[in-house]
C-alpha cells in the first residue's frame, strides 16, 4: 500500500473575464471608495464624475448609480440603451421618471431604512436650534456685539409639553415622532387623506414635514395652512423643498405669525430665497438630513448591493415597488 498522500480535489470557480462582466457606472467617486469590496469580480465598475464622462459611459452600461441631485428622465435614459437597473443614492424618487423606467423595463433601487435615524436626528437638531435660538446666538457671538446680561435676553422656547404634528407617517416621520416624545413633546401624526388635518394644524406648535414630493404635495404648506398654525409655531422641513411655499413661509416669519423655521431642503437647491436668508428666526442647512459618515456609507453600499442583485438575476430587497415606495 502506497504511503503517498492524495491531494484533495479543489473546486475552482473559473473567473469571468473582466470584459464579459456587466458594466456598473458610478456617478460619484464617493460611491467607488465605499463599495470596491462589493463590486470586485462582479462588475466592470467605472466612475464618471462629469456630464461628458457619464454620457460616454452610459452607452454600454448595464447599471448606474446616481445621486439625488441628478435627474433620470427620458433624455437621461436615452443615453443608456442597455440599462437594466438604475440605483439612486436616496430614498426619495422625485428626480426619477418611474413611468419611463417601467416602460423601458429598468428596475429602480433606492436606499430606504438606512437613513431613517440620521434624518430624524437632523429634524430634531433644527427644532432645538429654532426653539433655543442657537444659530441666532452663534451669529451674535461671532459679531462680537449685542450680547447683554438681561432677564429677557434672547428668550426661546422649552419643548416639554408642546404639541407637534408630524405630516408624513413613514419611517422617518415615525422616528422623528419617537425622538420628539423623548423630549416630552406631545405628538400627533397625519397621513394621506387626514380628515382632521385642519384641527391638528390649529393646535400644532411644531410642524415637521416628511412627505414624499408628488404633484399633490407640491407647496403642501401654503399660505392657507400657515394661517392655521398658532403664532408661536415652529416649522421644520427635512422632506423635500417644494413641499413648502417658500414665499408664503417667508411672509409668515417676517410678520411674526410664526416663531421660527428650520429648513434642510429648498425648492431650487442650492439657491435659497433672500427673504429666508435674511431672517434671524430661520435656521438653514444645506440638505444634511442623511449626512453622517455611517449613513452615507451605508446608503452607497445598499444601492450597489441592489444593483448587483439585479445584474445577478436576483430580486433586490430595496427595489422600488409599483407605487413608488
Amino acid at each position: 500500500m502506497s504511503s503517498a498522500r492524495k491531494t484533495p480535489a479543489r473546486s475552482v470557480r473559473a473567473r469571468v473575464p473582466a470584459r464579459l462582466l456587466p458594466k456598473l457606472v458610478l456617478a460619484h467617486a464617493y460611491f467607488d471608495t465605499h463599495t470596491r469590496d462589493l463590486t470586485a469580480r462582479k462588475s466592470r465598475t467605472v466612475t464618471a464624475t462629469s456630464r461628458v464622462e457619464l454620457k460616454r459611459e452610459l452607452r454600454d452600461a448595464d447599471a448606474v448609480l446616481i445621486h439625488f441631485t441628478q435627474k433620470a428622465d427620458a433624455k437621461f435614459l436615452d443615453q443608456a440603451p442597455r440599462l437594466r437597473v438604475l440605483a439612486t443614492f436616496s430614498v426619495g424618487l422625485d428626480h426619477i421618471d418611474l413611468n419611463e423606467c417601467r416602460r423601458r423595463r429598468i428596475l429602480v433601487v433606492h436606499t430606504p431604512g438606512v437613513l431613517t435615524r440620521a434624518t430624524a436626528e437632523q429634524a430634531m437638531a433644527l427644532l432645538l436650534a429654532c426653539a433655543r435660538r442657537t444659530a441666532e446666538g452663534d451669529r451674535l457671538c461671532r459679531r462680537g456685539r449685542g450680547w447683554k446680561a438681561a432677564p429677557d435676553f434672547m428668550l426661546g422656547q422649552g419643548l416639554q409639553g408642546r404639541r407637534a404634528l408630524i405630516v408624513g407617517a413613514g419611517r422617518i416621520g415615525r422616528e422623528t415622532a419617537r425622538l420628539m416624545r423623548a423630549h416630552g413633546i406631545r405628538v400627533e401624526l397625519s397621513g394621506r387623506g387626514d380628515r382632521e388635518l385642519t384641527a391638528k394644524l390649529k393646535r400644532a406648535q411644531i410642524l415637521s414635514l416628511h412627505l414624499p414630493l408628488t404633484p399633490q404635495t407640491r407647496h403642501w404648506l401654503d399660505a392657507r395652512k400657515l394661517r392655521l398654525l398658532p403664532s408661536d409655531a415652529i416649522v421644520i422641513n427635512t422632506g423635500r423643498g417644494p413641499l413648502v411655499d417658500e414665499t408664503a413661509l417667508g411672509r409668515a416669519l417676517r410678520s411674526g405669525r410664526l416663531f421660527g423655521a428650520g429648513l434642510d431642503v429648498f425648492e431650487h437647491e442650492p439657491r435659497i430665497p433672500r427673504a429666508l436668508r435674511e431672517l434671524d428666526n430661520v435656521v438653514l442647512a444645506p440638505h444634511l438630513g442623511s449626512a453622517t459618515l455611517e449613513t452615507r456609507r451605508a446608503m452607497a453600499r445598499l444601492a450597489v448591493q441592489g444593483a448587483l442583485a439585479v445584474l445577478q438575476g436576483r430580486r433586490p430587497a430595496n427595489e422600488v415597488s409599483g407605487d413608488g415606495r
